[in-house]
């Protein structure tokens, strides 16, 4: 079974930007970055690169990203929210047709196809995406009600948080549903797809971890000003939770770097030259053991002196071998305390280098 990549898959990028720039030491190297929705990409132009050479094997992802690389060199920040969808859709349309002459010109084309990806608004029209309208819409109230998990995403004192999502969201009927609909046959399903599954370990138990993790979280991450969990319990983001390529302030410097990335259509095998810094994002979950051993590889032969490398483990437990990979131990398990993403497993660091 192999998966599909005919449709936009991911709509936003759900790995926590801020643990990439405090990670990878971004400044005047050269990078690479699985581009999935672009966000996290065009994020680390934050941490001033030299160039960001984006990678996916996904065409409709490469136009997305497009979508959102013209928004950000043709409009102010308020109507590349309104061209996103946040905070209604009523001129999207209108904005998508304003980026013509600086869009590319097969994305531009694709999204042209698709009008009705407007009227839903762009962060809400990815697979993923929908999976989590479905859970709010459709599976929440069985558990609890939409108004509670609303009320969740308003709390600033972790503490209470915690208490109130323990008596009025976590409960059995909670944790019995869970294990379905986050459940390898669900969400590969409905969320993700069947095959990304082939070459996990513990499927079984697949929504169990996602479960624990989640849990974890919720007594450690203040969810208000949270994009990832903001959208799990409401479907939208709101103007204290934005991704971080969103955020007001970012506007300009993100438009002032936009040509320091560079998009390939491929795999991290497909690349050339060397790289001082590597977002893998979750690649390592999608392959077996051998292609696994293969990238290792590939990475050794693409890195620069003190490379640095970071991606997540979701469900799988894949970490480099210390041959030739120094692993930042400390960084790592600080950040993965620190992501806002909390249902991920950890978040791992390396740096080029035998460990010490």
């Amino acid at each position: 079974m192999e998966a599909k990549f005919d449709f936009i898959r991911y709509s936003n990028c759900w790995e926590d930007s801020e643990n990439l720039l405090k990670a990878l030491e971004i400044q005047g190297r050269r990078g690479a970055s699985i581009l999935s929705a672009g966000d996290n990409t065009l994020a680390m132009l934050l941490g001033d690169p030299e160039s960001i050479t984006a990678f996916d094997i996904n065409p409709t992802q490469i136009h997305l990203f497009y979508l959102k690389k013209a928004g950000f060199e043709m409009l102010s920040h308020g109507d590349l929210l309104a061209l996103l969808g946040i905070g209604g859709t009523d001129r999207s349309w209108e904005l998508f047709q304003s980026l013509e002459p600086v869009m590319d010109p097969e994305a531009f084309q694709y999204f042209f196809g698709h009008p009705e990806f407007f009227e839903k608004g762009i962060v809400h029209i990815g697979k993923f995406e929908r999976y989590f309208q479905i859970f709010r819409n459709r599976v929440v109230p069985l558990f609890t009600t939409k108004r509670k998990m609303a009320k969740l995403a308003e709390f600033h004192d972790v503490e209470a948080q915690k208490k109130y999502y323990d008596r009025w969201v976590n409960n059995r009927r909670m944790n019995a549903i869970f294990k379905v609909f986050f459940g390898f046959r669900m969400m590969g399903k409905l969320g993700r797809d069947r095959a990304f599954y082939n070459y996990v370990e513990d499927k079984e138990n697949s929504a169990v971890n996602i479960k624990k993790t989640a849990d974890s979280g919720m007594g450690r991450i203040p969810n208000w000003n949270n994009p990832y969990m903001t959208y799990v319990l409401t479907n939208r983001f709101t103007e204290d939770a934005l991704p971080y390529y969103l955020q007001e302030q970012f506007h300009e410097t993100i438009r002032n770097r936009l040509d320091r990335i560079e998009i390939k259509r491929g795999t991290l095998q497909e690349l050339t030259g060397k790289f001082g810094f590597f977002n893998l994002s979750d690649i390592f979950e999608y392959m077996s053991e051998e292609q696994f051993e293969e990238n290792i590889q590939t990475l050794r032969e693409l890195s620069a002196p003190g490379a640095r490398v970071a991606y997540y483990n979701m469900q799988n437990r894949r970490y480099l071998p210390e041959t030739g990979f120094h692993y930042l131990k400390e960084l790592s398990e600080r950040q993965t305390q620190a992501t806002k993403s909390y249902f991920y497993r950890d978040f791992v660091v390396y740096e080029i280098g035998e460990n010490k």
